[in-house]
């Protein structure tokens, strides 16, 4: 929208946007312009234009990449040291299959100490260049070794494997944990939504993405998920309003609706931000009441919480002492000269 005025094109742009148009389902964004600072309709557009087809191939990129999804297997191994000792086993899909293929191999003849293994293929490459590695081995699972192989950590699946046979193998000995690897990845899953959820939004917000999925993880490990939780639900929300409009009033597959599939991505992740359960802190472990003086167990751990739970600030609170923030930091800016400089991407969509 082009106009003449005094008004600063920022301060337009946020109030016109602020309550969130929707037209047909579909978020509007009006972006106000003056000709002597960001220019006519008819200079403006061309860039939009070709930024549009800039980003339309960036995201054809992105989806041929996608495309190479990977494939996680185990392996049963008769010898673990040499696997060409005895039986050999691979491409098992399952951990059940896994676990009962090694209860199979009979142990009078056994060629070492038998394992069961993890493989990760990339489709459309060569499976020597697999990653391969043991992940139990006799009677143990030593998951402090996965440190220094950040291909397996990084994988979703993966861990997903490692952490159900480690449950079904209730009788074994775990030397580490996976939580660190748990929270890492289910941060990084968070912020990949929460950055395709509102592209534009994500850019103007976020800094440095490395050093927000870092704290993203501290929060899931600490239990601090109290706003991820408000976020997942209203990604959910709206994506059930804007589904609804496009199957029942554009008549799109549920399957073929963005909004649909969204929702989605925003319910597994609610789901397992709820199945996630961090270590628990050392000193709420420890015995601290020494003296037993009436008979109940860690009173500096039940004290600590109750200080804990006094001292919390609300969801709300935060949110208020945010805005205070972006507020004083607007006026700040409103008093300085006016830059001539051109909009953040967000601003030109």
């Amino acid at each position: 929208m082009e106009y003449k005025g005094r008004e600063n094109e920022d301060d337009l742009f946020n109030a016109f946007n602020e309550d969130g148009l929707m037209i047909g389902g579909v978020k509007v964004d009006i972006n106000p312009i003056t000709e002597g600072k960001t220019g006519t309709l008819a200079t403006y557009l061309p860039g939009v234009e070709s930024y549009l087809a800039e980003k339309q191939a960036m995201q054809k990129a992105s989806a041929l990449e996608a495309i190479l999804e990977k494939t996680v297997t185990l392996t049963v191994a008769e010898c673990g040291e040499f696997h060409s000792l005895g039986e050999f086993h691979e491409n098992i899909a399952s951990v059940e299959e896994a676990i009962a293929v090694w209860k199979s191999i009979p142990p009078e003849r056994m060629n070492g100490i038998p394992s069961i293994g993890i493989n990760i293929h990339t489709e459309g490459t060569e499976h020597y260049e697999d990653v391969e590695m043991d992940i139990f081995s006799g009677k143990v699972i030593d998951l402090e070794v996965l440190d220094y192989v950040p291909d397996i950590t990084d994988d979703p699946k993966a861990i997903e494997v490692i952490a159900e046979l480690i449950d079904k193998l209730p009788d074994i000995e775990v030397c580490g944990s996976l939580e660190k690897w748990q929270a890492a990845i289910l941060a990084s899953q968070i912020d990949q939504l929460s950055y395709d959820y509102d592209t534009y939004q994500y850019q103007d917000t976020v800094e440095d993405r490395e050093a927000q999925v870092a704290n993203i993880t501290e929060d899931i490990r600490n239990g601090n998920i109290g706003y991820l939780n408000d976020f997942l639900n209203a990604v959910i929300s709206e994506g059930v309003r804007e589904g609804i409009t496009d199957i029942f009033g554009e008549g799109v597959e549920i399957d073929g609706s963005e909004a649909v599939q969204t929702a989605r991505r925003a319910k597994e992740l609610l789901d397992k931000l709820a199945e996630y359960k961090p270590l628990a802190k050392v000193e709420e472990l420890a015995e601290q009441n020494y003296n037993m003086i009436d008979n109940v167990l860690n009173n500096g751990a039940e004290k600590k919480e109750q200080e804990q739970i006094k001292g919390r600030i609300s969801i709300k609170e935060k949110l208020a002492e945010k805005k205070a923030v972006i507020e004083q930091r607007d006026k700040a800016e409103r008093i300085l000269p006016e830059k001539e400089t051109e909009k953040k991407s967000q601003r030109e969509m």
